[in-house]
């Protein structure tokens, strides 16, 4: 008898476009000392995204530093306000005006304009001008990039409010749910989302061990819930987001379009239990459309973020990072309705031994399981840790070479001229 094949959704191919980092790397080399602690304090870790190595942070955790007294980000200006571009970038009207270029359907900044004002900081020791004029750059390229080589007025718009999580968030989200694959936010926000995606899983698992034999898709259907670091135990998440105004669930704005996030879904990475079915009022598809296609639903949306709804760990219940049976048969049962995308697969790493909760007192198997998993996370950041460091030292290494050139390039003209003193 002949076996029925699998049904399987449809799937679409992406193409990433991968903007060049380089001048923009060697400008953060100069953040050092006591630059780089001022830096952070103002603009947070943004450096972190020019050295390819993200903090295994689950993409919704970031939405819980969202600040209510900052500005979100609700669309570009249709006026371009000059005056306010220039004193965020440290700069005069007239260079922000006789620089403000167009690309494409977009407006705003070339890459080389702002690379040239910030090495002229640099060069004078006006820091503070130097980290506004970087950071704005890291928002272009690599945070909301619209065109190559250019940074524009929505990414500076985003960095003038200093809000940029949801908006983050809700162009990943977006681009994520587009069927067609095209525009600037499947561009600039799926690499980054694949990048967070990487980071949750162990740093010696199938994504490294099988590269060579398998495609990323593949990897990704192998995986089982004990290849996934479904938190961080360094962030101790204790209140979440989970509704705003008379929304169930939270929408978002982004540069593209506006899209929901369901937060009952996120909340083993969260550090909490998956108890059982969701109620589908939390889960539904409450808002997803193109940015200026409905202006009365994008008022809403900015209306709901005025009242947040937030629940703390004594609703959500204890940090343990499980999910249910309940919870597991109700995705079992999703699956079936919704489809896989692609064949499931074998595992790619060999998977502990199963015990079963029956044979051992509940609570002494529950916190062997959580001590275990803490002890492998323990093992997982202290392997990130080394990365860092070994990459901090290399760039160390690297600006100490160029130092002694310069120094022995000094005694040789040092030399000379004394020479030609003598002489």
């Amino acid at each position: 008898m002949a076996s029925v094949p699998e049904l399987k959704r449809k799937t679409c191919t992406y193409s990433f476009h991968r903007e060049p980092l380089t001048s923009v790397i060697e400008l953060s080399n100069l953040v050092t000392g006591g630059n780089q602690k001022m830096f952070v304090d103002q603009y947070g870790d943004l450096l972190t995204l020019l050295k390819m190595v993200v903090d295994p942070v689950p993409l919704q955790t970031l939405l819980q530093f969202y600040d209510p007294e900052l500005r979100s980000f609700l669309g570009v200006p249709k006026e371009v306000d000059f005056r306010v571009v220039a004193r965020s970038l440290y700069l005069s009207i007239k260079e922000v005006s006789d620089n403000w270029k167009s690309s494409g359907d977009v407006v705003g900044l070339p890459l080389k304009y702002l690379l040239r004002m910030a090495r002229e900081e640099a060069k004078k020791g006006n820091w503070e001008a130097f980290h506004a004029q970087l950071a704005t750059m890291i928002y272009g390229i690599v945070l909301f990039p619209s065109m190559p080589n250019f940074v524009d007025l929505a990414a500076v718009t985003i960095f003038i409010g200093g809000n940029p999580v949801p908006t983050l968030l809700a162009d990943t989200y977006y681009a994520v749910h587009s069927r067609h694959g095209k525009g600037g936010a499947i561009r600039c926000c799926l690499p980054l989302l694949l990048r967070w995606f990487l980071s949750l899983l162990p740093v010696s698992g199938p994504f490294v061990d099988a590269q060579s034999t398998h495609k990323w898709t593949q990897r990704i259907m192998s995986l089982t819930s004990y290849d996934i670091r479904w938190q961080s135990y360094r962030m101790d998440v204790r209140s979440v987001i989970m509704s705003c105004g008379e929304f169930r669930n939270v929408p978002l704005i982004g540069t593209k379009g506006c899209i929901n996030y369901n937060p009952v879904l996120s909340l083993r990475q969260l550090g909490f239990v998956m108890n059982g079915r969701p109620l589908d009022a939390e889960i539904a598809e409450s808002v997803y459309f193109e940015k200026w296609s409905d202006p009365a639903r994008l008022e809403q949306v900015a209306r709901a973020w005025k009242t947040i709804g937030a629940k703390d760990g004594a609703v959500l219940g204890k940090k343990f990072a499980v999910a249910m049976p309940d919870y597991i048969d109700w995705v079992k049962k999703r699956v079936e309705t919704l489809w896989l995308p692609y064949d499931r697969m074998e595992s790619l790493q060999e998977q502990p031994p199963l015990i079963l909760a029956e044979s051992v007192p509940a609570e002494h198997y529950k916190q062997a399981l959580m001590e275990n998993r803490r002890l492998k996370e323990k093992e997982q950041d202290t392997q990130m840790e080394l990365y860092k460091a070994k990459a901090d030292k290399l760039n160390l290494a690297h600006q100490l070479k160029g130092m002694q050139g310069e120094d022995a390039s000094r005694l040789k003209s040092k030399k000379r001229s004394y020479e030609e003193m003598e002489t």
